[in-house]
């Protein structure tokens, strides 16, 4: 009974989270990005050098502060909700909610590519949540997988600006949400009013649905967030500059593509 007041307890914090992050982010961590941004990491926890992908920083003493927060967050309170997770919950049920999401966001890629004037990839988006929506069961099912003319890279509003010549403006990195830059953070702000969840033009009327919904997509994603931070963090010898550089060059990298 103690151990189930407990993980109710975490559950609702995470869900107060969530919504809150939704107020000012389209997500509470971009796993995408995450799994991006571990690829590049050498084994030896070395970031692997490309073009120049430098970030301002003059934030960083407060920034280290809340990295250090949001790193004992993830370990000593997320970390052991989502060890209880995951072997309550089969893979293929949390694979499923992924792409349902996933499917859900649909607008954020498509007002992303179409901001950039990419509009082949803006008809290969609308194309698979066509297909995902309908034979991939309301998108719990990725079947435009098969397709490989309907695989394009994902695209977001602060993507846009980056390739319209706006720079980072400088870096910081907000309380469980992670890194971001003032740039960015402002292209997330955007992609709220294309996310059919978030207000203002949610499509979800009811608050406490809206809540529900935040929730099981925070908390479903949550195991694989750790274990990829982990993975990024665990090998750094300075994991906060890890961070923020992969950050700087995985932000350049989508941005060239």
């Amino acid at each position: 009974m103690k151990h189930l007041i407990r993980s109710g307890i975490l559950f609702a914090m995470i869900a107060m989270w969530a919504l809150c992050s939704k107020a000012a982010a389209d997500d509470f961590v971009d796993l995408d990005d995450l799994l991006e941004m571990d690829e590049l990491f050498d084994d030896d926890g070395t970031l692997a050098r490309g073009a120049s992908a430098a970030i301002a920083d003059p934030l960083k003493g407060l920034n280290q502060a809340i990295f250090g927060f949001n790193d004992a967050a993830y370990k000593k309170i997320f970390q052991p909700f989502t060890r209880q997770y995951v072997r309550v919950i089969p893979k293929e049920a949390r694979k499923g909610v992924v792409n349902f999401f996933n499917n859900l966001e649909y607008p954020l890629r498509l007002v992303g590519s179409l901001l950039q004037f990419r509009f082949g990839l803006a008809s290969q988006e609308t194309g698979k949540f066509f297909i995902n929506t309908t034979a991939g069961m309301a998108g719990f099912m990725n079947a435009a997988r098969v397709f490989e003319g309907l695989q394009p890279p994902k695209e977001d509003i602060g993507q846009a600006f980056g390739a319209w010549g706006f720079k980072h403006g400088f870096y910081f990195v907000l309380p469980f949400l992670g890194p971001t830059s003032l740039r960015d953070f402002v292209g997330r702000i955007g992609g709220n009013y294309v996310d059919p969840i978030s207000e203002p033009w949610t499509q979800v009327d009811d608050s406490t649905d809206r809540l529900i919904l935040t929730a099981v997509d925070t908390v479903n994603d949550l195991p694989e967030i750790i274990d990829v931070y982990n993975s990024i963090t665990g090998s750094a010898i300075d994991p906060y500059t890890a961070v923020r550089d992969a950050y700087a060059q995985l932000r350049a990298a989508q941005i060239a593509k």
